[in-house]
């Protein structure tokens, strides 16, 4: 999926893994940005919302975070400090609203903050396709159960461990919604 020019596809793992997975009724909409909802400049998030197949549970995959060009800064973040060369892009891998990834751009995604029994990072694995998706007689393109998404947020990077960056504005959102084609 595209948005402006940030592009993000998922691609399966394995002997696949050149071909992303195909996107269907791709479509942008702009939901309230609830994470930073305190922020002042904070009026709206817009998420790219597609549908894809959805793989086997558990197989692996990966994501790439990529932009055309440099990121341009938001007007938001260049007046929240004087220090605007400080910027970074952050990419979250977020799902069913599970946190599993975080990496600066520009990054390909392909493991977790899961360990191995042999000490290795996890693969990102696919997650079971939620039948009661099927059920629901509304639809929200904020809504995190059935979706792997990945979030784009501006920050200023801090000396921590476990929280590298200081979000202050997110991006966009990019919401793959998964469904098992033909089973």
């Amino acid at each position: 999926m595209r948005y402006g020019d940030w592009d993000i596809l998922l691609f399966p793992s394995g002997k696949d893994s050149k071909v992303p997975v195909k996107e269907f009724r791709i479509a942008c909409q702009v939901v309230p940005d609830i994470e930073l909802a305190n922020n002042p400049g904070s009026f709206g998030l817009p998420v790219m919302t597609c549908f894809i197949p959805g793989l086997p549970h558990g197989s692996p995959f990966h994501i790439s975070v990529h932009s055309w060009k440099a990121p341009e800064i938001s007007q938001f973040t260049k007046n929240y400090s004087k220090h605007s060369e400080l910027v970074k892009f952050e990419a979250r891998v977020l799902v069913d609203g599970r946190l599993v990834s975080v990496g600066q751009w520009p990054h390909l995604i392909n493991s977790t903050f899961e360990m191995s029994k042999q000490g290795e990072l996890e693969p990102l694995k696919f997650p079971l396709f939620r039948r009661e998706l099927l059920y629901e007689n509304h639809w929200n393109p904020g809504d995190d159960i059935g979706r792997i998404k990945v979030v784009i947020s501006e920050g200023f990077p801090r000396d921590s461990l476990s929280v590298p960056i200081e979000r202050v504005k997110n991006v966009v959102v990019f919401s793959f919604q998964h469904a098992p084609l033909g089973r």
